[in-house]
């Protein structure tokens, strides 16, 4: 050794170096093989075992096929992963491809009703390759091909199974919850396992190969290189999403089957993957996606009642799922103004799926298979909801001129539903998805936005709003006045000239001068007026007095508390509710400006002439509860499995019990419940534990003492139920009572059968 040269020496080191190299490369190789090897085949106990049905019936609702087929498959402009332009999952992409160590495709039927989506029994025209419902396509044309298109109706779809005489039902619930995990990023989930078959596609030349034949066809092996190109950008936009980075910790609170932390993702794709990564915030709320049928006629959604026009919801609901808006150029620059919020959101099929949806009906209760109705407990049922439950779930029908106010195109007042949103501090129930809302805070300014581009935004529906609160304040004054025999004055005639809203938001002030003047000629005492910082109450019940101090206010003071509200916004601290209504806002304007639509028609491609600013309260709305039966787990984080534990006190509703299964109970009208006592350590699916932040199963209580629940139904000022209480205790019977009467009712009035929704004039072209 010592004979050799120092070259020799040099090149002996140098191999000894390469072999110890090439050998830990083969070994982190070996390693990170195994590893995903693992990841991919290992058993998970999370995922449950498939359910097959012998039948499926589709529960009437008012539904054709052809109106299910629409909802089903129409395209809304979203992609994967989400707001992805050139990175996004190609339609042909997500049918061919296969799962690693496997032949079978991802999209095989069989492996996607795994992950409880709901795949339909044979092919469609709409649906040829047998997608599951809400996944569909759309042509992008920033990339000139087809790409996955996940639309409302994959979250808001359920169906529940039961068995009966050796044969299992899937009862389809149009409209209703889903079961999936579609968000959730734990081992052996959909998001988890489509990435890892699209990297083992990439890596492996022979899976790749097998793909390129199934995906280019003819074009075969002349695009394959440019194919490969595009399936490494794509896996790059998968990867290089902030928000599926498991370091971030983004949702710490596990969403599991039926469930998704929806505004906190909304933001965050708006404002953070959009923009910019400082915009992102930890999302501890999630909910269970709520059922659909009647949502038209609420004057607030969502389960906060942040929102009322119906584009908006659904613009915000596209957003969310993977509608692309770029909000700034390419190098991170904000867009020059005449480019900015222009989205690929599909409008016109929005409009479409709501009208689709406005003509679904609530579940009926099917005797045939769930077993017959006890009518004589159903009526003990109906006087316990009318006395406990119908004073908050309503309906509350609007009057004539509420509707004019608020949804003056919609074809009849009984289809204004009034929606009283109950703060946390009464219910009771877990606060954490209300108050997330109000406290997160983005930043917009990057878009090129300041402060009085958010004034021209918004003032102009802010005067409007105003306009319409005074004549529908004023028309409830007359109304009253007439009733009570009381002097009428000018007010009848300045009812009958008082001017239409102009879509530029000039307020009447003429007008306005006039009735406060005939008011005040009037010969009994005025009510005093609030402050113009403190809006009088809008209680459900408004009598004469409550609608004349609500029109002095807004005469006196809606200009200047308008002013005041614009005044507190800053775009670069925007509260949820308020970042998302100015964007959603310039989305549509930027979408009316580029299609040449005019005033008239904006009114009704946004829904019912309804305006669009948030309402913003830490509370949850209790909404009318047709079909209610059909919609488990409930409460707005569904951490309660069944209505008989709904009824019950809240110390005795379980901890912690499984989801995953479709299985449901008639009798106690959930799904079938595993709980910690059942268990047996064999069970596959989610564990949903109610201690875990934003999973709390508490409020809403039915266990007031009986004395305090006497004196409160006497004088509810001066005896308040403890935060979280509704009611007395029930007892058991009381509580079959109200679950045989939850089967059969119905909400009223009911759509007329012939009501068709107008297309708004989209059907001639207009894109």
């Amino acid at each position: 050794m010592a004979s050799l040269g120092l070259g020799a020496r040099l090149w002996l080191a140098f191999g000894w170096l390469l072999k110890r190299v090439l050998g830990l490369m083969v070994l982190l190789a070996v390693l990170a093989f195994g590893a995903f090897a693992w990841f991919v085949l290992w058993p998970v106990a999370t995922v449950p075992p498939p359910e097959p049905v012998d039948e499926l019936v589709y529960l009437d609702q008012g539904w054709s096929q052809a109106d299910r087929e629409l909802y089903y498959y129409t395209p809304q402009g979203t992609s994967m992963p989400q707001g992805a332009s050139r990175g996004a999952l190609r339609y042909d992409w997500f049918v061919h491809l296969r799962l690693p160590f496997s032949d079978q495709r991802f999209a095989d039927p069989e492996h996607l009703r795994r992950y409880r989506f709901l795949v339909d029994p044979a092919p469609t025209p709409q649906n040829p390759d047998l997608l599951p419902v809400g996944f569909s396509r759309h042509f992008d044309t920033a990339i000139g091909e087809e790409v996955l298109d996940i639309s409302c109706a994959a979250c808001h779809n359920g169906e529940l199974h039961f068995s009966r005489g050796g044969r299992t039902f899937g009862l389809r619930v149009d409209g209703g919850q889903a079961m999936h995990a579609l968000t959730d990023s734990s081992r052996g989930q959909f998001a988890p396992m489509l990435l890892a078959s699209l990297a083992w596609t990439a890596v492996n030349p022979f899976k790749f190969d097998q793909f390129a034949r199934d995906v280019l066809g003819t074009r075969y092996p002349a695009a394959k290189g440019t194919l490969r190109r595009n399936l490494w950008t794509s896996l790059r936009h998968f990867v290089s999403d902030p928000q599926n980075n498991p370091i971030a910790h983004f949702y710490p609170v596990e969403e599991g089957y039926g469930r998704t932390d929806a505004l906190g993702r909304i933001g965050n794709t708006v404002f953070g993957d959009h923009l910019v990564s400082d915009n992102l915030q930890v999302g501890s709320a999630p909910v269970s996606y709520p059922y659909l049928w009647n949502i038209w006629k609420f004057d607030w959604v969502q389960y906060n009642g942040s929102v009322a026009q119906p584009l908006a919801r659904n613009i915000g609901e596209a957003l969310g799922v993977g509608a692309r808006i770029p909000l700034l150029s390419d190098t991170g620059a904000p867009l020059p103004e005449p480019e900015r919020f222009r989205s690929s959101v599909r409008v016109p099929e929005l409009v479409k799926i709501e009208g689709t949806l406005q003509r679904l009906q609530p579940p009926a209760w099917p005797e045939d298979i769930l077993g017959p109705v006890d009518r004589g407990l159903a009526t003990t049922g109906r006087e316990l909801f009318v006395e406990h439950c119908q004073g908050c779930h309503g309906p509350h029908v609007a009057g004539a001129a509420r509707q004019q106010a608020y949804a003056p195109l919609k074809p009849f007042p009984g289809m204004e539903w009034r929606i009283e949103v109950i703060p946390t501090s009464h219910i009771g129930t877990d606060p954490a998805a209300a108050q997330g809302f109000l406290e997160r805070r983005y930043d917009l300014r990057a878009t090129g936005l300041d402060n009085e581009d958010i004034d021209q935004a918004l003032r102009p529906l802010l005067h409007r709003q105003l306009t319409r609160e005074v004549r529908y304040r004023l028309a409830e004054v007359v109304r009253w006045r007439a009733v009570a025999q009381l002097p009428l004055g000018d007010l009848p005639s300045l009812l009958a000239s008082y001017p239409a809203e102009s879509a530029d938001g000039r307020l009447p002030q003429a007008q306005f001068d006039s009735i406060r003047a005939a008011l005040e000629a009037q010969a009994e005492p005025l009510p005093p007026v609030p402050d113009a910082a403190t809006p009088p109450p809008d209680p459900l019940d408004c009598d004469l007095s409550c609608q004349t101090q609500a029109l002095l206010w807004n005469l006196q003071h809606g200009a200047e508390h308008a002013a005041a509200t614009l005044a507190a916004l800053d775009v670069s601290r925007l509260s949820e509710g308020e970042a998302l209504n100015v964007t959603g806002i310039l989305i549509k304007n930027r979408y009316f400006r580029d299609h040449n639509i005019g005033f008239e028609q904006q009114q009704c491609i946004e829904g019912f002439g309804t305006l669009d600013l948030p309402q913003q309260i830490e509370g949850y709305k209790p909404r009318p509860l047709a079909g209610v039966w059909a919609t488990p787990p409930f409460l707005h984080n569904g951490s309660v499995p069944t209505i008989y534990q709904l009824l019950s006190p809240p110390d005795s509703r379980d901890r912690r019990f499984l989801v995953g299964s479709r299985q449901y109970d008639p009798e106690r009208l959930g799904y079938l419940v595993i709980s910690d006592r059942d268990a047996t350590g064999e069970e596959r699916g989610f564990w949903f534990d109610t201690r875990d932040a934003g999973n709390g199963n508490g409020g809403h209580a039915f266990v007031a003492d009986p004395v305090l629940w006497e004196r409160h139904q006497a004088d509810p000022g001066a005896n308040p139920m403890p935060r979280g209480v509704i009611g007395p205790l029930l007892s058991h019977h009381q509580r079959l009572a109200l679950i045989e009467y939850l089967k059969i009712h119905r909400d009223g009035p009911a759509t007329p059968a012939d009501y068709r929704a107008s297309d708004c004039g989209l059907s001639d072209g207009t894109q």
